[in-house]
């Protein structure tokens, strides 16, 4: 990003949230630019008891009003840092999670990036990811760890993979294998604000 580089304060303005738009973020009732996205779907629930796949999209305001509804619940101050102030769409996947008698397993996400279509006809990669660390444990004492992922995408990247409705697909992977792909459905995107 030119704007990265550069530093300037006009891009700065265009990346980042304005001030007014960070105060109405803040203000704005919780879980608004917030939407979850469950694979209710999956063929075998025996498999997923602890956590069924799923990924939680938040739009710029949406990340800013649950990082000071957390604040708020822990009874800290919010002041937000500048990466959170970024004008991104920023997606938390998590993959399936299980405690059996053999141990518990659960699926890593390592990539997440955002689609047109099935076919993958236009692919849009995060400017940022980090792991979410999880652990989980049977109460045979087994234990496995494997993590989610938070990516950010370019709101202005987004606009590569949305068809005429505006919708897009998400999908996620443990390295080279494919987990999951999700459809931002209309309904989501209404939820979303976007």
């Amino acid at each position: 990003m030119i704007c990265a580089l550069t530093g300037s304060a006009l891009c700065q303005s265009l990346d980042h949230l304005s001030a007014d738009e960070v105060k109405a973020a803040v203000s704005a009732k919780p879980d608004t630019g917030f939407v979850l996205i469950a694979d209710a779907g999956f063929t075998t629930p025996s498999l997923c008891k602890a956590q069924i796949p799923a990924i939680f999209i938040y739009t710029p305001a949406g990340w800013l009003n649950a990082l000071s509804q957390s604040a708020r619940q822990q009874f800290l101050p919010f002041n937000p840092k500048p990466e959170d102030t970024l004008r991104t769409l920023t997606i938390i996947s998590h993959g399936c999670a299980s405690g059996t008698a053999a141990g518990p397993v659960c699926q890593s996400i390592t990539r997440a990036a955002l689609l047109s279509d099935i076919h993958g006809e236009a692919v849009v990669e995060a400017i940022a990811s980090s792991p979410v660390t999880q652990s989980w444990q049977n109460g045979f004492g087994a234990s496995a760890a494997c993590s989610g992922l938070v990516s950010r995408f370019s709101m202005a990247d987004l606009q590569k993979v949305r068809d005429k409705k505006g919708e897009f697909l998400v999908a996620t992977f443990d390295g080279a294998q494919l987990l999951k792909i999700y459809t931002v459905k209309e309904k989501h995107l209404k939820k979303l604000g976007m």
